[in-house]
């Protein structure tokens, strides 16, 4: 699937999901250091469900008509991307978490030079999910010759068992690659025809998404009424529904389409950098308030905004300066080979 324009509402889309996930870490860093607003952190609870499922369906969406490549293209223009990136920022956190601080959530980051190593098929970090995007994207392609329905159908059953806790995978990140997987397959399969019935019924997706969402969160976590892992994809299909009709409401007001648009073409300066930021701000930001969660209220959004615009900072004068590399390597950083 060739996709020639950008579609406004997919960037929006993207640039939430990011911004979910800036405030996610924000917001454990502050309760790692007892200045985490309870309300904030409820909330931020409440959005689980969509944070990655969302990030996940559209970068499938965006990468159909590269799977539909020859393998030699795709290797080159895609996966050598993110594997490139993969080791230049798991590399970088790993060097900062060592020599500048140590890192309050993992504090076994940096430790010991074999990380670096085993980070190629145990990754321990938020870089994870480049590692997680080119395994989705390998096994996207050899699947493309299977059944789509029955694979799909598949895949969330393996979803529901991983995300229910009934299959013996240890590590968070093995067992998020089984979880996500079927919201990339889907955006990547069926998400041209999706996308085109959710940008001619904005109002009922968005409203429909939001009150199945609701009807969830009541039922399993007032009621107890419905199995955890089946909750997680049900919450998070109804979320994606939500949060993908209101996306196109969005980008119906010009201002808030240039804004957020913006932060979804630029998901991946935000993302590989952010979490070194608030790391560092938040720990000077507890070391002044002394544990007072009242400031949370303050401190957790101006983290979030000024980690965001950092991360956005940096990019600009790493490309500025010479050093692009960072973002895209030497010899196709004037390809726009990914949309992240």
């Amino acid at each position: 699937m060739q996709q020639k324009t950008r579609i406004a509402w997919l960037d929006i889309a993207k640039g939430m999901s990011i911004i979910l996930v800036v405030i996610y870490h924000t917001l454990l860093y502050h309760d790692f250091h007892e200045i985490a607003p309870d309300l904030y952190a409820r909330l931020s609870s409440i959005m689980t469900p969509i944070r990655m499922p969302l990030f996940f369906t559209v970068s499938g969406f965006l990468a159909a008509s590269a799977v539909q490549a020859s393998w030699r293209d795709f290797l080159r223009r895609k996966i050598w991307l993110l594997v490139y990136l993969f080791a230049i920022w798991s590399t970088a956190r790993w060097l900062f978490f060592r020599y500048v601080q140590t890192n309050a959530l993992v504090p076994a980051e940096g430790s010991d030079p074999y990380q670096l190593i085993e980070m190629w098929w145990a990754p321990n970090t938020g870089i994870r999910f480049i590692w997680a995007l080119a395994i989705f994207m390998v096994a996207t392609k050899l699947l493309s010759s299977a059944h789509h329905a029955a694979t799909i159908a598949i895949a969330a059953v393996v979803s529901i068992l991983a995300f229910g806790e009934h299959l013996p995978v240890d590590l968070f990140t093995h067992r998020n690659v089984l979880q996500y997987f079927v919201f990339f397959l889907f955006g990547c399969w069926y998400g041209k025809s999706v996308v085109g019935t959710i940008t001619e019924r904005p109002v009922l997706t968005a409203f429909g998404g939001f009150l199945l969402f609701a009807a969830l969160y009541l039922l399993r976590w007032r009621l107890q009424a419905v199995e955890k892992g089946s909750w997680a994809l049900l919450s998070s299909i109804a979320g994606l529904a939500w949060f993908c009709g209101t996306a196109v409401l969005m980008s119906r007001l010009q201002p808030v389409l240039h804004a957020f648009a913006y932060f979804g073409r630029n998901t991946l300066p935000v993302y590989v950098t952010h979490v070194m930021i608030v790391s560092l701000l938040v720990a000077a930001i507890a070391a002044l308030v002394k544990a007072h969660a009242a400031s949370g209220y303050v401190t957790a959004p101006l983290v979030v905004v000024v980690a965001i615009g950092l991360s956005l900072a940096i990019k600009a004068v790493a490309h500025r300066s010479g050093a692009g590399w960072l973002y895209a390597p030497p010899a196709g950083r004037k390809r726009r080979a990914i949309a992240a």
